[in-house]
């Protein structure tokens, strides 16, 4: 190409020396107008008429980069952490009224308590006397799942204290305040059916992170997005352990007095639930008068908080106790002394477990709420296709995530991408008659039980003394205390895991509350005698 025919740059070229636009060929290679060699140029075969085309030029699009969220940090990182649990609440309150019919003074309620629980906190780093904070006094208890007995301390004190931590609220406290809510309104919802609510997910708390929206996930900090993270399953006593923390608070701070638990309705759900005589239900309200039962809360002037300051534990001692007593668990006979006894008709515990595990398995399946407690092997294994896609369904929602602050692989959230899904589980449950009304079933299992209880005749007691004269003491005549698992006879096990599931307590707890009940009432009755002979002895002086 002569040096004057020049041909002009495409696509916004230019020489990176001079800047020129235009370019001329010699010697197979390629100067700009000023005569500087241009790098790039390869010859290739063409006809003359080709000549001066350069061919299409493809530039790699640069890939956006995603910036990430900048992590809010001290006060700013406390606020919005704060505002997280916040609309978790209104969440949980919504579902409470709309879903479930409660009357719709509970969310004025709720938001008393939660404005009253953040009333006191520092809002700068500076107000905050220990220099730090941490999620609730009673953290590492309320994980163990234990309603230790212990003495009652001031770090159930939210004001800000010299040299003390301010305590943030937790998740769990969310779940607490709710219940709370009911409990002022004195509707009868037990802590054990909040429990069952948010385990299968009906009540949004296992996965209430993932519901957050993505900019403020971002932007919380590590250790509050943590303390928002819940494992598949709520402990047992991890809520009431908590309500109770929140109840001495609410009176430490601020002479809060809850009211009384409505403990009839509860009494007869949890006979229901447990399928026991109508008889245990007056034994348990005599031995409430006995005792003197409130069933309130404990406030901050209990310098000691027992298992049975709990009001739904002690009730459920109750229970227990009344059953131990009027249907021996331990396998020694004590027959009625009259018709009029209770205990002319025994419950058959054989019997009684046999149909409580029949019936529920054949008439629930995997029940929701329950598919952590399904392992990996025992999954393989079902050959229930509804309960398979229950189970693929619930680790769906507890392992899929995303955004930057996701822990779980890519690989992980793939997996769930595109699985089967049942269209309709309930409705399959119920062709198979799997899925039936509670009450249903409580009337079958109440059948079945009358049909078997035995009828134990009455039996005057035989007198016998000893070598000394004294009256002789047999077997009989003692109602056994047990106060660990192992002192547990095989149907008094069983009966104690069941009245603990029922209730989502740990097992330690109950046998602990039954052991403080019948310490309580071994000392009644010890007044009662010395109280008998001292008007015995006033008698005879008279």
């Amino acid at each position: 190409m002569a040096r004057g025919d020049y041909q002009r740059m495409q696509g916004g070229e230019r020489c990176e020396e001079c800047g020129s636009r235009h370019w001329y060929s010699e010697d197979a290679l390629r100067y700009c107008r000023n005569g500087h060699r241009l790098e790039g140029y390869a010859p290739h075969e063409a006809g003359e008429d080709e000549y001066g085309t350069t061919g299409k030029v493809h530039k790699k699009k640069k890939e956006k980069r995603q910036r990430a969220a900048v992590k809010l940090e001290g006060a700013a990182g406390r606020e919005l952490y704060l505002e997280c649990l916040q609309i978790i609440l209104r969440k949980q309150i919504w579902w409470l009224i709309k879903e479930r019919g409660l009357p719709a003074e509970l969310e004025e309620i709720v938001r008393a308590f939660w404005g009253l629980r953040v009333r006191d906190l520092p809002a700068t780093d500076d107000d905050f006397p220990g220099g730090d904070s941490t999620f609730g006094a009673s953290d590492a208890d309320a994980k163990n799942g234990e309603l230790s007995d212990g003495p009652v301390d001031t770090s159930r004190l939210w004001r800000p204290q010299k040299g003390k931590r301010v305590n943030l609220p937790m998740l769990i406290d969310t779940l607490a305040l709710c219940y709370l809510g009911c409990c002022t309104l004195r509707l009868p919802i037990s802590t054990a059916t909040f429990c069952r609510w948010a385990q299968s997910e009906d009540l949004e708390f296992l996965i209430a992170i993932n519901g957050l929206p993505k900019n403020v996930r971002d932007r919380l900090p590590a250790t509050y997005h943590h303390s928002l993270q819940i494992r598949d399953h709520i402990a047992p006593g991890y809520l009431q352990s908590a309500v109770q923390e929140l109840a001495i608070s609410f009176n430490a701070n601020y002479e809060v007095k809850l009211p009384p638990l409505n403990h009839i309705p509860l009494l007869l759900d949890l006979m229901r639930d447990l399928t026991l005589p109508v008889e245990i239900f007056l034994s348990v309200k005599c031995m409430a008068q006995i005792l003197e039962a409130d069933f309130c809360y404990p406030t901050r002037d209990k310098q000691r908080v027992l298992s049975i300051d709990d009001p739904e534990v002690l009730l459920l001692a109750l229970v227990v106790v009344s059953t131990k007593l009027l249907h021996p668990l331990d396998g020694v006979s004590r027959r009625p002394v009259t018709h009029d006894d209770p205990r002319v008709m025994q419950i058959d515990w054989k019997q009684w477990e046999a149909v409580r595990t029949k019936q529920a398995e054949a008439s629930r399946g995997l029940e929701r709420g329950e598919e952590y407690t399904i392992q990996a092997r025992a999954a393989v294994a079902m050959d229930n296709k509804a309960d398979i896609y229950k189970w693929i369904e619930f680790f769906e929602k507890m392992l899929k995530q995303d955004g930057p602050s996701s822990k779980i692989p890519e690989v992980a959230n793939r997996m769930f991408k595109g699985s089967p899904k049942q269209p309709d589980v309930e409705a399959s449950q119920e062709t198979r008659g799997g899925q039936r009304d509670q009450d249903a079933l409580a009337v079958e299992r109440y059948q079945t039980l009358n049909s078997t209880m035995k009828f134990i005749e009455p039996e005057q007691p035989v007198e016998a003394v000893d070598k000394k004269g004294n009256a002789q003491q047999f077997e009989r005549d003692y109602c056994p205390v047990w106060r660990t698992e192992d002192d547990l006879p095989e149907a008094a096990k069983m009966f104690y895991k069941e009245a603990a599931k029922t209730a989502a307590i740990p097992l330690r707890t109950l046998i602990n509350a039954a052991a403080q009940v019948e310490r309580r009432l071994e000392l009644w009755c010890v007044q009662r005698e010395r109280t008998r002979r001292m008007e015995g002895t006033q008698y005879e002086t008279s």
